[in-house]
């Protein structure tokens, strides 16, 4: 099995050891494009003009052709005959998906409209959570870390927001089940990644008292006034700072229930 890593540090592995592709820079993205959008095609042109447009043309489609050559060497150290999965149709290039290629970023596409929607109405099952959270473990940096193409940029937002969708469901999921323990796992990933959205910091803030914590929501809510101060020079929000005021008090615990649900919806099991 070939293993395609385009989060964080790019990698082509089998069995945990990296191959050799002699692909270089140029090569290695358009490696990296063909893996992310294969069953695709491609205009040859585009791809051309995308990876190699600062060369004349015949060294550019000379490379390009020296790249899919490659590509296809690769495949087939892999899998006899796999470069055939790496085809081209006049002016078309096409990657087809194979069994014998896994692409991590393909992983995360089962946080999808439809699983966030089941989620949200609590008909998931323990295996479709358990899907979602292996979904999550893949995403170990940001896509093709380092790279800073337009197509790439794109791809990076769009990824890191499956991503944050994905863990934001399970958290609150977790929490209308009373697994608040499990639910803060899920809103501490979130901020790893994104600690200025201020709406999970209160999540998290709430989720540290559900487990018995108080004094780490304190910690945390000062944390986040001394980044909001440094990064964008200004305030917690109100809602932030009334969370943090009702918890320094313990006037929180008297309505707990129904800041709950204010925040997770209903939960399934009373507080």
């Amino acid at each position: 099995m070939l293993d395609i890593n385009l989060f964080g540090s790019t990698s082509f592995s089998v069995s945990g050891k990296v191959l050799r592709t002699e692909l270089g820079q140029a090569g290695r993205l358009l490696a990296c494009y063909l893996f992310q959008y294969s069953g695709r095609s491609h205009r040859r042109e585009r791809l051309i003009d995308l990876f190699w447009g600062d060369l004349d043309p015949d060294r550019a489609r000379s490379a390009f052709n020296t790249a899919i050559w490659r590509i296809r060497k690769m495949l087939d150290q892999v899998q006899p005959d796999g470069g055939a999965c790496l085809a081209t149709y006049g002016n078309d290039v096409r990657l087809e998906r194979a069994p014998f290629f896994e692409v991590d970023t393909r992983k995360l596409e089962c946080v999808n409209p439809r699983m966030l929607s089941l989620i949200k109405s609590n008909l998931t099952g323990f295996s479709e959570e358990e899907e979602l959270c292996s979904a999550l473990d893949c995403y170990t940096g940001p896509f093709l870390e380092g790279d800073d193409g337009d197509w790439v940029l794109q791809e990076r937002e769009r990824l890191h927001n499956l991503y944050i969708l994905g863990n934001l469901e399970l958290m609150r999921a977790f929490a209308r089940k009373s697994d608040f323990e499990r639910a803060l796992a899920f809103g501490r990933q979130i901020l790893v990644t994104d600690p200025l959205r201020e709406s999970v910091q209160r999540d998290v803030m709430l989720l540290l008292v559900l487990t018995g914590c108080p004094a780490d929501a304190l910690l945390s809510y000062q944390r986040l006034r001394s980044l909001l101060k440094s990064e964008l020079d200004i305030a917690p929000m109100p809602d932030t700072s009334q969370l943090q005021q009702e918890i320094a008090s313990g006037c929180l615990y008297s309505d707990i229930e129904s800041r709950i649900c204010r925040h997770f919806g209903t939960c399934s099991v009373p507080v």
